[in-house]
């Protein structure tokens, strides 16, 4: 039986009717159909919202269940076990916000309909287990369904505890934290430890996204583009599928692993995407505990509070064997105490709606709404604590929300760092509605988008943009962020007309790098002080600015100026992201640019042998199976094994098509792999019925032998789109494999 369904399962069998069983339907029971098109897209239908999300746990553990378990075992707050001492400082965190005691009590507290989906995707994992014997699980061999709130919270809490505001750890190590013995004030919450670079890229999470109306479309729909930037490995990575229940459901589009349905994408009436933002949602608190007699008494309103301390054992994997670490934790009504100041001052952190149970309400709302009205209503629980929203519908309506769930705060104080938790004054007061968020419905302009810019540069009429004195300072901390890819989003949305599908998939793929093409000419002047004052650098630098000059400032796999380009603007502003700011060094003197322009040069010329060298050349797109983090893969990507080159680039330069890779090792990896960029892209036509295409960077499926392991790769560095088959009479007639499950 087992060989027979990963027979299936792969899309050996090219006859799309045929359809095979993996059990026999039993009396009343429910059937599910899978259906995966020529790209491996896994087409999911069931009589029951339930059927359908049985369908999908188990078409994304036949896919993915490495990555499923792994992301599953981070959440479970037992990374260590699997990983060792990488993995303490994520189930440190996890287990100091309580997130498994707070997942498996607050299952019972969903609505009922949600349980049994949430019940039902989890029996799709294990019957996925159950009937493949050859998958070995690392840790986990049997799921629960409380798991799926649990990873939920986990990876919220992996985006927004950094914006807390806590500081930098001590230089604290895994033998310091294994030393704790009982007193919760031995330790510090660390960051994770990893390299330079997986630093630098894990920053680099971000997201484009537009929506066009009508006026600017040949058709007369309005369109979407879906465009988020997450890591290739690792803990965040997006899952495509189509999910259909003949109860309503019938969604189309991506999320990350251990979610029951896709969170972004499209029905038939309408979609959405999100992109990262920064709402001022995870705060810090400074807490006294000055009572000796009482140790758990901290400060608060002239008097004193009594915090929670409890204890919990850390299994580290150290070799072949579990090392037991036990840690004491420590809660105030602030939240887990994460960091120690001094003898008696430590900081408690919060995040706010972590564990709002109204989330999956309003996911759900969200797919399975109709028009604008019922979306609206549903995104307006606030539920989702952070990202800017961008929606288009098939009633013409294009919008923007920076949504988020942000306190209300005294704006007395200063919340970018932490405040003093003994004054009441400082607690939360309530959260901001939805209506009271900045938010943009179908500007004349015809567009809106979102590239993690401030949302007062939504759209190129700053009159139709929310206007930043009509909202709390303290809302956002993304008040003067305007990236060069929303200024690139501008200017290519602001130009189109009469703009087809096919055209706006060539603009999602635009390769235009806004930074040369505003900065060079600007440079000419500066040029010309340079040959006045400093001649003998001037005559150095001149071929290697005649030769970026002689560029249309559009990145190509042929395209020497692009990579002369890329190593001139990480000299200047550094590798990574945001990186927008040019260094001290460069700031205060223009011409001290010609001097980066040199260094540039030397390093591409030590690098390739040739200060002229092809980004197709030097930027690589290639595959590793089985990674947890980016770093893993950076140290394994090699000149060696299959790979294709690239035109995307760094974003900080402007670019539309985004891409954020390993920095070069001279000599051993001269090369540069992709490890971040678009997780996912679609692009969508709201005409009737919705037309839409997408891409991912790799392919449908994370096991290395099966064929749909790199096949969409082509199609990415080609800047391709493939069908996103919608319709059932699409669905059928493209399938190339089917399976029927019983539940």
């Amino acid at each position: 039986m087992s060989s027979i369904l990963r027979f299936l399962v792969l899309g050996l069998i090219v006859a799309p009717t045929e359809s095979r069983a993996v059990d026999s339907p039993a009396a009343g029971s429910s059937a599910v159909t899978v259906r995966r098109d020529e790209w491996g897209v896994a087409h999911v239908h069931g009589k029951t919202h339930a059927d359908a999300a049985f369908g999908m746990g188990y078409v994304q553990a036949d896919d993915y269940f490495w990555q499923l378990e792994d992301s599953c075992i981070r959440s479970l707050g037992r990374y260590a076990e699997v990983v060792g001492d990488a993995g303490i400082s994520s189930d440190i965190l996890n287990r100091s916000f309580e997130v498994v005691r707070r997942s498996r009590e607050d299952f019972a507290r969903l609505k009922p309909e949600h349980q049994v989906i949430a019940a039902a995707y989890i029996d799709g994992i294990n019957r996925f287990l159950a009937t493949h014997l050859e998958t070995k699980p690392r840790l986990l061999v049997h799921f629960e369904p409380w798991y799926v709130l649990a990873m939920d919270r986990h990876l919220l809490l992996e985006f927004v505890y950094r914006r807390a505001h806590v500081g930098k750890p001590r230089d604290r190590g895994p033998d310091d934290i294994a030393a704790l013995g009982t007193a919760c004030n031995s330790w510090e919450l660390p960051d994770r430890p990893v390299q330079d670079f997986a630093a630098e890229v894990q920053a680099a999470i971000g997201s484009n996204a537009w929506a066009i109306s009508g006026k600017r479309t040949a058709s007369g729909s309005a369109m979407l583009f879906v465009n988020p930037h997450q890591p290739w490995y690792g803990m965040g990575q997006f899952y495509e599928s189509h999910v259909r229940s003949d109860e309503g459901l019938n969604f189309s589009g991506a999320s990350f692993f251990g979610n029951p349905f896709p969170t972004i994408g499209h029905n038939e009436y309408l979609g959405w995407t999100y992109t990262v933002n920064d709402p001022d949602i995870a705060d810090a608190w400074r807490v006294t505990f000055d009572d000796e007699t009482h140790p758990l008494e901290y400060r608060y309103d002239g008097g004193h509070r009594t915090a929670t301390q409890w204890t919990e054992s850390l299994q580290v994997r150290a070799g072949d064997k579990l090392v037991e670490r036990q840690i004491t934790f420590r809660k105030t009504h602030h939240g887990p105490i994460v960091r120690q100041e001094d003898d008696t001052t430590f900081l408690a952190v919060q995040v706010a709606g972590l564990f709002d149970l109204n989330r999956a309400s309003q996911a759900w709302e969200m797919v399975t709404a109709r028009n604008f009205a019922e979306w609206r209503a549903a995104i307006g629980r606030c539920a989702i604590p952070m990202f800017n929203v961008v929606y288009a519908d098939r009633d013409g309506n294009i919008f923007y929300a920076y949504n988020g769930t942000i306190p209300v705060r005294d704006p007395s104080f200063d919340w970018t760092q932490p405040v003093d938790g003994s004054d009441p004054r400082t607690d939360w007061k309530g959260f901001h509605t939805f209506d009271q968020l900045p938010q943009v419905l179908n500007p004349k302009s015809g567009y809106v988008q979102s590239c993690n810019s401030s949302p007062w540069t939504v759209t190129d009429d700053s009159a139709e943009n929310p206007q930043r004195a009509d909202f709390p300072a303290d809302m956002l901390e993304d008040h003067d962020v305007d990236t060069r890819r929303s200024k690139m989003s501008r200017r290519l949305l602001g130009k189109a007309t009469g703009l087809t599908l096919d055209q706006l998939q060539t603009l999602a793929y635009d390769t235009t790098l806004y930074w040369p093409l505003t900065e060079l000419p600007r440079l000419q002047d500066d040029f010309a002080k340079l040959q006045a004052t400093n001649p003998s650098l001037a005559a150095e630098v001149a071929p290697f600015l005649t030769h970026l000059q002689d560029w249309d400032c559009k990145s190509s796999l042929d395209s020497t100026q692009t990579t002369l380009c890329v190593a001139w603007y990480e000299e200047l502003y550094g590798f990574g992201y945001p990186a927008e700011t040019l260094k001290a060094e460069y700031a205060a003197d223009r011409l001290t640019w010609f001097t980066a322009l040199k260094t540039a040069a030397g390093k591409v010329q030590r690098l390739y042998g040739d200060w002229k060298y092809p980004w197709g050349k030097a930027h690589r797109l290639q595959r590793i199976p089985d990674q947890s983090e980016i770093q893993n893969a950076g140290l394994r990507l090699n000149g060696i094994a299959r790979s294709l080159p690239i035109e995307g680039a760094p974003g900080p330069l402007g670019i539309i098509h985004t891409i954020y890779s390993t920095p070069e090792i001279p000599i051993v990896r001269p090369q540069r792999y992709a490890v971040v960029g678009a997780s996912y892209m679609s692009v969508v036509e709201f005409t009737a019925p919705v037309r839409s295409r997408s891409v991912m960077p790799f392919g449908a499926s994370g096991r290395s032998e099966s064929p749909h392991f790199f096949d969409q790769a082509n199609l990415y560095a080609a800047k391709r789109f493939k069908p996103a088959w919608f319709t059932p009479e699409e669905v059928a007639g493209h399938a190339k494999s089917t399976i029927v499950l019983d539940r």
